[in-house]
């Protein structure tokens, strides 16, 4: 049926919502009118009826189309007629461009008549000028067309299918209307729109039957059409057949609504794997053992594997069954056609899967190509292992499996692997008989042993865990260095990343190193260590002391006598360490110590480092016993807060150590800032502890290699 509106002055302007047309009435000619120019409509509604007509819940709006400033277009409404029949006889616009929009429908959710349309098009008019334009209006619901089989009839006792606009089917909510459906006792097409946050639509067939062989047969049905689209039509086609456990078939054809294009595809049920006497959707028990499952298909399968624990196992492989895997605990019996069997999981394959819950993923395939999927998980008492760990804080979380009934106490014990005494913690169950046990006391690079109490006795087997090592600093060994042109020594390779610097850049400038790479000490696996020496640097006794140093951080340039460094670098633990082993020997002069300290830093102003500069050392010293860092410690407050030091170390030697001598320094937290981790390391090492403010003995030494967290 076509429905005429009246002219529009602006444009000629053509909406057709697509399909047959009806008789025509003849229009007057156009009209000039001023400067503006002049528009003809017309509305063209496919299978319109008595009872339901589209346009009748129509809205036609016009849009002034504009540029945005950014690139972009500004759409602003101009007119709107609701119905779409409302236009005015006249009406006029001015030159330029318009977008107009048509919706046609009531939008009904779910209805076998009341369809829905949309539409829309620019146009761009000129003075005086008159302008057809047609405007596609296209079904936007889903149209499913229901076709019942001849084969269906096998139901003599009836039949019904349910269609909703839901992602997973209810048949619940499908009879009390809660989702929007459909119910089609014969062929028939319906039109669908989905709610919002839906994207798929759902089916439920039930039949029964007077024939006592298809009554065995399962009569109730489910499965999704998956994210159907707008404006296609949907054919589902569905048959029954009494082979193969009677399974229904369902067959989908798509294509466009309005196309004679046919864009179809199909699918047939999927090769089957079904537990018997259990369900694959639970975890199922040792102990029930052996695991027997039903296989069925249309049509033969061609092959079957199982995958468990990294291992596969080729079942069925070219339509034959392997035998030799029987006496692995896996055996398989079909019948003559292939099409179903039977398939044993055996005590001599369960009793090798290791304690927890083990997946047992199956993969099956028909003579038709078409895939199936089933996995199936097993719990086997005993301990699982270490379920979770928070290396930073030292603690896990243990797990295990019980699957006695009998076991009313379970509980976990651990202990390090080579200790001599057992912690037990007690385990909650956790469901699927798991139990967990938390605050375990856990450390990064260990081994620890693991086991299941039950009724105070241990089952299982122990199981053997090895946490991860803790992260170590980057070139801690001192192996990589090299010179530049000036003469310079820098801890890293040339061209490589810089992590640890020195004050070579500014004592170079007066022709000296006051660090350089030394011998490394016995036993080490590198050949390279630092050694730094305190020294005067100036020329015909002007100039300053300076100390050997290496440090976390980057030397940014002299400045007057003195110099810039950012101390310090962006660093992520995994764990946290109890203390920082060096290797050292020194030598200090007079009342001189060399001092090695370390800060570990949760810097909140973004940065990564503390810059110190030794020309305004009160200002910008840092002090590794305070608990906050400061840009300036004249002034300390919000404005200056660089961060708080969550733990520190810090080794003072005023003697001499002739040879290579190994220390742990430990590290001292501050409780408040337990549950913190730092985002920023700081280690400094220097011949004469106070070189920062120019102060200590000329001819202090210390060499120092090789230093790493122990955790």
């Amino acid at each position: 049926m076509k429905r005429h509106l009246k002219y529009l002055a602006g444009c000629g302007l053509l909406l057709a919502l697509l399909s047959g047309c009806g008789n025509e009435r003849p229009e007057p000619a156009p009209r000039e009118a001023g400067g503006n120019a002049v528009v003809q409509l017309s509305f063209t509604l496919p299978d319109a009826t008595r009872a339901y007509d589209a346009l009748e819940t129509s809205v036609l709006r016009i849009y002034k189309v504009e540029d945005d400033g950014s690139g972009g277009e500004a759409e602003g409404l101009i007119r709107r007629y609701e119905p779409a029949t409302d236009i005015p006889a006249d009406l006029y616009l001015a030159a330029g461009k318009y977008r107009v929009k048509i919706d046609a429908g009531d939008k009904s959710k779910a209805s076998f008549t009341n369809k829905t349309y949309h539409g829309e098009a620019d146009f761009t008019l000129t003075d005086h000028e008159v302008k057809n334009v047609e405007v596609v209006c296209r079904l936007t619901n889903i149209a499913v067309k229901v076709v019942f089989d001849p084969t269906i009839e096998k139901f003599d006792e009836g039949y019904e299918l349910y269609v909703s606009a839901s992602d997973a089917f209810s048949k619940t909510a499908a009879e009390t209307g809660s989702v929007p459906t459909l119910k089609y006792t014969a062929d028939g097409t319906g039109y669908f729109i989905l709610p919002a946050g839906v994207s798929d639509i759902s089916w439920g067939f039930y039949g029964s039957s007077s024939d006592p062989i298809v009554a065995t047969y399962p009569t109730e049905y489910t499965g999704v059409l998956s994210a159907p689209q707008g404006g296609m039509l949907y054919t589902l086609t569905y048959r029954f057949s009494d082979f193969a456990d009677g399974y229904l078939s369902v067959s989908v054809e798509s294509r466009k609504y309005e196309s004679k294009h046919d864009d179809h595809f199909s699918f047939s049920p999927q090769p089957r794997l079904t537990g018997i006497g259990f369900s694959l959707t639970n975890v199922v028990a040792e102990r029930t053992a052996p695991l027997n499952f039903q296989l069925s298909s249309l049509t033969p399968f061609s092959s079957l594997t199982l995958e468990a624990n990294g291992t596969r196992y080729d079942i069925i492989t070219g339509g034959t069954v392997n035998g030799d895997l029987a006496a692995q605990g896996i055996a398989c019996t079909m019948d003559n056609s292939g099409e179903s069997g039977l398939l044993t999981i055996g005590e001599e394959f369960i009793a090798q899967l290791p304690p927890g819950i083990s997946t047992l993923s199956f993969a099956a395939q028909d003579a038709d190509g078409t895939d199936g999927k089933a996995v199936v998980r097993v719990a086997v008492t005993g301990a699982a292992g270490l379920e979770s760990a928070d290396l930073w804080m030292r603690t896990g979380t243990l797990s295990a499996v019980s699957t006695d009934p009998a076991a009313t106490e379970v509980k976990i014990r651990y202990k390090e692997e080579d200790a001599d005494e057992w912690t037990v913690l007690d385990a909650v169950h956790d469901g699927d008989y798991r139990y967990v046990a938390e605050d375990a006391e856990i450390r990064a690079g260990r081994k620890y042993r693991i086991q299941l109490l039950e009724n105070g006795a241990a089952s299982g087997a122990v199981k053997l865990v090895t946490t991860e090592e803790g992260v170590q600093v980057p070139g801690a060994g001192f192996e990589e260095w090299h010179t530049q042109s000036n003469g310079a020594w820098y801890p890293y390779a040339q061209g490589g990343q810089q992590y640890w610097d020195t004050g070579n850049p500014g004592s170079i400038t007066m022709s000296v190193n006051i660090t350089t790479k030394g011998a490394a000490r016995t036993g080490s696996s590198g050949s390279v260590s630092a050694a730094m020496e305190t020294k005067f640097v100036g020329v015909l006794g002007i100039g300053k002391l300076a100390g050997g140093n290496i440090y976390l951080g980057q030397f940014m340039g002299r400045e007057e006598m003195g110099g810039k460094v950012n101390f310090g670098r962006e660093f992520e633990f995994n764990a946290r360490p109890e203390a920082l082993r060096v290797w050292v020997k020194c030598n200090p002069k007079g009342t001189d110590q060399a001092r090695i300290f370390l800060c570990l830093i949760n810097m909140t102003n973004g940065k990564r480092y503390h810059m110190v500069n030794t020309n305004d050392i009160v200002k910008t010293k840092f002090d590794a016993h305070a608990e906050f860092c400061y840009s300036d410690n004249n002034n300390k407050g919000p404005a200056t807060l660089e961060g708080h030091i969550l733990g520190y170390a810090d080794l003072m030697l005023g003697t001499a150590i002739t040879g290579w001598t190994m220390i742990d320094i430990p590290i001292i937290y501050r409780d408040q800032y337990m549950h913190e981790k730092p985002n920023m390391l700081m280690i400094t090492a220097t011949s004469s502890w106070q070189s920062d403010e120019f102060i200590g003995e000329v001819g202090s030494t210390m060499d120092l290699d090789d230093v790493e967290f122990i955790y």
